[in-house]
């Protein structure tokens, strides 16, 4: 279990850079740096795997493709374009806060699916995490620029929140039942057919939505493009392939209700690089909300623990 919680770990440390990265992309849409992130993600992918077919390996049915697609669909484009919509709506502190809630639709939807543990034990660090979510949005809520622009956060965050739950408890199953897939392969399926994804995406708004997609100016040598580019390669390198990896890793050898509770690493993670980037302290209730993250975190680990030796 120590093993997968690590995985868990690295995975949400390095997610926890999409909540500061595109504020450094200034010049461009949320669409455009949600595409120049599955570019990057889906063209590192078909290298991998055009290399590994040549060595023989990562060869799949069309039944894996598609399932491939259909995940990268809703955790790729669908997702990260609602996070970023978020994001330029509301705030990063706003939209990694609001993510948050994930550990406790994952949880519970993922023992409703799993039966892994008794609903009792998730009770408790559900609360704690709703609490230390109430203790920290407060003071956002409180300085957002209009109530119509926090609730344009909130719903695209919202969004984002129930695709990321689904494809956490059907990834971690799909993982499961399907032993003969390797994880660093699934993670360049998924990358692979993003692609297609990526394609459909940049013609529906370069057609109906050119406000939102300008291709000429993802081609320009300007300082801007050059600040977009190497954003693409962090997100697409770093937090699209190797977090895939790292999670599908954790997937495997984790509860997917216990995955849930780890992902609230993610917001932590993403609230301490936005603070760190200010060159500030979190406020006193921002501290108190993420301790009692924490202890929700440490009770959910005791209670599988507990219910591993058990078994």
């Amino acid at each position: 279990m120590m093993t997968g919680i690590v995985y868990a770990l690295a995975a949400c440390l390095i997610w926890g850079l999409i909540f500061v990265v595109p504020g450094f992309m200034s010049g461009f849409t949320s669409i455009e740096i949600a595409l120049g992130r599955y570019v990057v993600y889906g063209g590192l992918s078909s290298i991998i795997f055009l290399k590994s077919r040549l060595q023989g390996f990562c060869k799949y049915p069309a039944a894996i493709w598609l399932r491939a697609a259909g995940y990268s669909l809703v955790f790729t484009v669908g997702y990260y374009t609602c996070v970023v919509l978020s994001l330029r709506f509301s705030t990063p502190a706003i939209c990694a806060l609001i993510l948050g809630l994930s550990p406790i639709v994952i949880a519970f939807y993922g023992n409703w699916k799993e039966k892994e543990v008794s609903y009792r034990s998730l009770i408790l660090p559900a609360l704690m995490t709703l609490a230390g979510l109430v203790l920290i949005n407060v003071p956002h809520i409180q300085g957002a620029e209009s109530p119509a622009t926090y609730m344009w956060g909130l719903i695209f965050g919202a969004l984002a929140l129930l695709g990321w739950s689904w494809y956490v408890v059907a990834n971690s199953r799909f993982l499961k039942d399907n032993p003969q897939v390797n994880t660093s392969d699934w993670a360049t399926l998924v990358g692979v057919t993003c692609l297609i994804w990526v394609a459909a995406f940049a013609l529906f708004f370069g057609l109906f939505f050119p406000d939102q997609f300008n291709l000429q100016k993802c081609t320009s040598l300007s300082p801007d493009f050059t600040r977009f580019a190497i954003g693409s390669l962090i997100l697409g390198v770093i937090c699209a392939w190797f977090g895939s990896y790292f999670w599908n890793k954790a997937s495997l050898r984790l509860p997917v209700s216990l995955a849930g509770q780890l992902t609230i690493f993610e917001t932590i993670f993403g609230v301490m690089f936005f603070y760190m980037l200010e060159k500030q302290m979190p406020p006193l209730m921002e501290c108190l909300g993420m301790a009692l993250f924490l202890c929700a975190i440490l009770f959910g680990v005791r209670q599988f623990s507990r219910t591993a030796t058990e078994i």
